[in-house]
């Protein structure tokens, strides 16, 4: 008889000595809360896990969620490369290296007789992690770096896929992907609860709250079920706190923070026809808010729920060297990197940044106009 996807992943967590958990890293908070559920639950099974997301760094409004500190934002020591010297005959006197540019250079002198080229063996060791688990990611490419520079240890380590979109490109060897589901949370909740080692407690039910909380926008959007609200309840039943997670996600916001989303909906533009939406920030407003660039992700998913009907969503800021920043966000099944493509975007299919040289109203009226161009010529525009 076929074993189940759960079984599946179950057995290959019980297989596994030391994991690594990672999400994108144009960081959403349904995949940051759901790796601290998936590692606290290693931890109760006795299982080695370190999570690595690319570029990462704790956003103020998930910082109450246990362990959100130890998330490492590259990994080290994926792989030892080592260099066995054979002494038998010779014996080693003296050992000493230095650095010349890019070059190491090692000095090694014998006791006695010469080193020959048959004494030097070079070899590597197997990968530091025997498993990876990828939550709420579409496609290995969103992993930043953390994928182009470690290509083969995706090929050649097996990967549990778990997410809930649409636009999953099914890249793992064992792939979770409800699209019926609200979120990685709610998948992870499916696969767990039923667990006989109960390893649902107040924390991993307090991050699988807020990763439903987070990819739903406090359960308002459409892909809500009455099955949704189940599972959201009986989190709550295992000791998660809904009103404290909404107070840190929503209402905790610092006062600079909404003076510049005040900036931001003052200047809100919109094309009704492509359902562009955009907005501008100058340095001005920066200084006059008290915010920073650091700022800005809090108020995206803001900028998003006042535009009900957008689909294609453009912030621009501009930078003290008088560049331009552009964070863009795509709501359907649109691939942003596709439509930015011309500006060598770096992300995922929903969301991507890049660099404009020109200043602020230069670089917005060319990115609107090259996006407005693509949505044309992808026929979504009548």
């Amino acid at each position: 008889m076929a074993r189940t996807s759960a079984e599946q992943f179950k057995e290959s967590l019980e297989k596994s000595k030391k994991i690594l958990i990672t999400t994108k890293a144009n960081l959403a908070g349904d995949g940051l809360a759901s790796c601290l559920a998936l590692q606290i639950v290693l931890t109760k099974l006795n299982k080695h896990s370190d999570i690595i997301i690319d570029g990462f760094s704790l956003p103020k409004e998930f910082s109450f969620l246990p362990h959100g500190a130890d998330i490492k934002d590259a990994v080290s020591k994926l792989k030892k490369f080592t260099i066995n010297l054979d002494i038998a005959q010779t014996g080693i006197e003296e050992l000493s290296y230095d650095l010349n540019g890019n070059n190491l250079r090692i000095y090694l002198s014998p006791k006695k007789g010469v080193f020959t080229p048959d004494d030097l063996k070079f070899q590597t060791s197997e990968f530091a992690y025997d498993l990876i688990m990828t939550v709420a990611v579409n496609d290995l490419e969103s992993l930043g770096k953390l994928y182009d520079y470690h290509r083969d240890f995706f090929y050649q380590i097996p990967v549990i896929n778990i997410d809930n979109s649409p636009s999953n490109e099914q890249f793992g060897h064992i792939n979770l992907v409800d699209v019926t589901a609200t979120s990685a949370a709610e998948i992870i909740f499916n696969l767990i609860s039923g667990w006989p080692e109960k390893v649902v407690d107040r924390e991993v039910a307090t991050c699988l709250l807020t990763g439903m909380i987070a990819g739903t926008k406090s359960f308002k959007t459409a892909n809500v079920t009455p099955n949704s609200l189940t599972i959201a309840s009986r989190l709550i039943d295992l000791g998660a706190n809904r009103q404290e997670i909404i107070t840190h996600l929503y209402q905790t916001k610092t006062i600079s923070t909404l003076k510049l989303w005040g900036r931001i909906l003052s200047r809100l533009q919109s094309d009704s026809q492509s359902k562009l939406v955009w907005s501008k920030l100058n340095p001005h407003d920066f200084t006059e808010s008290g915010a920073t660039a650091q700022d800005i992700p809090g108020v995206i998913d803001d900028l998003i729920a006042a535009s009900p009907v957008a689909e294609i969503v453009l912030l621009f800021y501009q930078t003290e060297l008088g560049q331009t920043k552009v964070i863009a966000r795509s709501l359907t099944a649109e691939n942003i990197l596709n439509l930015t493509r011309i500006f060598a975007p770096q992300g995922d299919k929903s969301q991507a940044t890049f660099t404009v040289l020109q200043n602020l109203e230069d670089a917005a009226t060319l990115v609107i106009e090259a996006v407005t161009k693509q949505l044309r010529s992808f026929l979504l525009i009548n």
